[in-house]
């Protein structure tokens, strides 16, 4: 019964429809939270990941991450009489920092969803907080959040394998953690200039921003089987302050460049280059550029890195970011001679810089 209702409010809030959901598919399974993937039980469409926490309150939160990575906080309890479609205000307070001003949309007798654009600070505190508390209609409702630093990955790993391989391919969604003995062993000591890969801040903030950006991309790009990589595969380099990503067809990576005084986009794109031309064994080349995409200006760098056989093909996009600094995207393809020097290539990185733009948002 449970999970039928659950089913409903889940699918409410992800697809404003009244079709119950069907689900869950496969596992998200973190301390108090569980769930997985649901699909719209009248079309078989997926309709994006869910998890729930009950409290002792009789209040359940729902965190939902729709098909299309859009993301939203949901509160349920069974004795509430709500009128469905109305709004009223929220606040929400993470570990009594500055508080959030919300509205809470009003999704059946029994349950409210806030909406959470993926540029928002809330998505971050969420993530980072022990404690929430929420204020409405005059009542304060105060919530322990357990492992949501783990949670909010692991529905963004949902999304992406569904989004893959259907939801055949549902699975325990929970991405394995490295030891953080174990992590600080295998990161290397921080050398070289400021826009080298290992540099820069680590936090859980960062870190979740990159993850959404590489989920993003790899869902716009025309890649074959694509995947976000586990925080445990992902390499020492990116920990810090980026995610990664394989597909059949290439690797890369999205990393998070806080503002810095006097650094310019074109200074980011020379500066991994420059990383290139050090590590590169053979005959080496390399371009940088900004162009104009959809009246966005996007700074551009590439290398290649050639033997007798093959070549190493790097781009870089990189993007301004909405709280200052920018976004590198970063697509790396090892190819045969004749396959970099085919002109192809071009209309490619065409859908790879469009992707990366959709990536970061309006």
């Amino acid at each position: 019964m449970f999970l039928k209702a659950f089913g409903a409010i889940a699918l409410l809030v992800l697809s404003s429809s009244s079709v119950p959901a069907r689900g869950p598919y496969g596992s998200v399974k973190i301390g108090n939270w569980s769930g997985g993937a649901f699909t719209n039980d009248q079309t078989g469409a997926f309709s994006g990941c869910v998890a729930s926490a009950p409290y002792k309150s009789g209040i359940t939160v729902i965190v939902m991450v729709s098909a299309n990575v859009t993301w939203n906080l949901g509160f349920s309890h069974s004795n509430w009489s709500l009128k469905p479609g109305s709004t009223f205000p929220i606040v929400l307070t993470f570990d009594g920092r500055a508080p959030f001003n919300v509205d809470g949309r009003v999704i059946s007798t029994h349950a409210v969803s806030v909406d959470m654009p993926d540029t928002s600070d809330l998505i971050k505190q969420f993530r980072a907080s022990t404690t929430m508390s929420a204020f409405a209609e005059g009542n304060l409702f105060q919530f322990n959040l357990d492992k949501t630093s783990i949670l909010l990955p692991a529905l963004v790993n949902c999304v992406v394998t569904v989004n893959r391989d259907g939801i055949a391919g549902a699975k325990d969604f929970v991405l394995p953690q490295r030891a953080p003995a174990a992590a600080a062993r295998a990161a290397p000591p921080q050398t070289g200039g400021s826009l080298t890969p290992a540099s820069g801040p680590s936090t859980p903030e960062l870190q979740l921003e990159a993850m959404e950006f590489a989920s993003n991309f790899i869902l716009k790009a025309s890649l074959n089987n694509p995947r976000v990589l586990s925080r445990a595969e992902t390499p020492a380099t990116l920990v810090n302050n980026g995610a990664a990503w394989r597909s059949d067809d290439a690797i890369g990576f999205v990393r998070i460049i806080p503002a810095q005084a006097g650094v310019k986009g074109l200074d980011v794109a020379s500066g991994v280059v420059a990383n290139d031309a050090r590590a590169c064994k053979g005959k080496f080349a390399s371009a940088r550029n900004s162009e104009l995409v959809d009246s966005d200006v996007v700074f551009r760098g590439m290398s290649s890195c050639e033997d007798s056989e093959h070549a190493s093909i790097s781009e870089y996009f990189v993007l301004p970011r909405k709280k200052g600094g920018f976004v590198l995207f970063s697509v790396v393809a090892n190819l045969r001679i004749a396959e970099a020097r085919n002109p192809l290539r071009e209309e490619k990185n065409k859908d790879f810089r469009k992707a990366a733009l959709v990536a970061v948002g309006p």
